[in-house]
């Protein structure tokens, strides 16, 4: 019996999704393709002046993934000197992402992939809702895949604490 718990607890930390890159690493340039304004050009880069930024990497059809932007639109609204973009992965229908966007009452940029080496840099391997948070030099100090309300308070007080000092 014992040891069919344990490896049923083996499993279900395996099911865990986890961001692959970590504190410490870094957010890379790359080029992307803004679906609202048709431009393609480094949304790192852009964000270079923020005191903090907040990249997201999820699928078009997955609604916890639009949630989680919901609640990072409050999050940039609160905090001007935050820099916040998504960019959906497995889409490359522009209308279609602008469109969910406008749907759930996102502002800022939702970009598509333009570069066909970004996953190289990122490491989503197809996960959805993938979140690394990083300071203006462009390390990352916090990671996570979803933001269900917990991990939305943790990422809100980093936040607040880094545009704070």
């Amino acid at each position: 019996m014992k040891i069919i718990a344990l490896l049923l607890a083996v499993i279900a930390m395996a099911g865990v999704s986890q961001a692959a890159l970590k504190p410490g690493d870094n957010l890379t340039p790359y080029i992307i393709h803004n679906v609202s304004t048709g431009q393609e050009y480094c949304q790192v880069c852009a964000y270079g002046a923020k005191t903090a930024k907040i990249v997201a990497f999820g699928k078009l059809a997955d609604n916890a993934f639009w949630s989680d932007l919901q609640k990072l639109q409050k999050l940039q609204n609160a905090n001007p000197n935050l820099g916040v973009f998504a960019h959906i992965y497995d889409s490359s229908d522009a209308e279609g992402i602008k469109a969910a966007a406008a749907k759930h009452g996102i502002t800022f940029p939702i970009v598509m992939t333009s570069e066909k080496d970004w996953n190289d840099k990122y490491h989503v391997n197809g996960v959805s809702r993938v979140i690394y948070y990083a300071l203006q030099n462009n390390s990352i100090t916090w990671t996570a895949v979803g933001l269900d309300d917990k991990v939305a308070g943790e990422l809100a007080n980093h936040v607040k604490k880094d545009l704070s000092s």
